[in-house]
């Protein structure tokens, strides 16, 4: 994979941050402020998009560093979300880090990076003693991940509009043990992942792929397929802890 490819998204972020100018408190958001007490220490978010996140976690009494490069979500954030522990800046981050943190923070931003190892390693060099990284990404191991995944592998559906690579909690098993970093993770949104939002998704997203596909699927045996989904596997995946479509992952030094 060549090193620029993710660059060549910049202007699908642009896009995205001018339509979409206003974040939400997601899950995400929530479970991330929970990990650590913040005041007192310092925090790169790394791809901070609009800078809701950042600006939250400077309410709670951190020093936050915030970089992204889209330009148009820099200047949202600054117009938006600005905080005296709060500062901005247009970085790319495959080219530019500097300075030592007690976190550093990328949300839904590595499955998107060219080299996702590279970076964590770079991530892990910017970190203080007993520094920690707060990640969290897509993850592809349940239901949703499964369908999508058949029709990506092995007919070249365009499932997603800006992800490069597709992880698992595999993936950041792996890189913890060769970075010999401590490794706590957890998955959220499992309705998402294996539940009504799942069928819902489904159900909108796979017109859309067949007909990109120029593949003649009736509606019939897509909404069958779903049905079969909803009834016989929809009970089981969400009892499962580890299913979510989103995962969370904290990789802290030992000293």
């Amino acid at each position: 994979m060549k090193m620029n490819q993710n660059i060549k998204l910049k202007k699908i972020y642009d896009k995205t941050f001018k339509k979409k100018n206003r974040v939400r408190e997601t899950d995400e958001f929530k479970e991330v402020l929970k990990i650590d007490q913040w005041t007192g220490k310092t925090i790169l978010d790394v791809g901070c998009g609009t800078g809701k996140l950042a600006y939250m976690i400077a309410k709670k009494g951190g020093k936050v560093k915030g970089i992204d490069y889209s330009t148009t979500a820099i200047e949202t954030a600054l117009s938006k979300y600005s905080h005296p522990n709060l500062s901005y800046e247009k970085v790319d981050v495959s080219k530019k880090i500097s300075g030592k943190y007690d976190v550093i923070i990328s949300i839904g931003t590595l499955e998107h990076m060219d080299q996702p190892y590279t970076m964590l390693k770079k991530f892990k060099s910017h970190l203080k003693p007993r520094g920690k990284i707060i990640l969290t990404s897509p993850n592809w191991a349940n239901p949703r991940g499964f369908i999508l995944m058949t029709l990506w592998a092995l007919f070249d559906a365009p499932i997603t509009l800006a992800d490069l690579h597709y992880l698992t909690p595999v993936d950041f098993i792996k890189w913890a043990e060769q970075l010999e970093l401590k490794l706590n993770w957890k998955t959220i949104e499992h309705s998402w992942g294996g539940g009504d939002k799942l069928i819902a998704d489904l159900k909108q997203r796979l017109p859309k792929v067949f007909k990109d596909m120029k593949m003649n699927v009736k509606q019939q045996k897509i909404d069958l397929f779903l049905k079969w989904i909803n009834q016989r596997v929809v009970p089981i995946t969400q009892l499962s802890e580890e299913g979510g479509a989103i995962g969370i992952y904290v990789l802290s030094k030992r000293k």
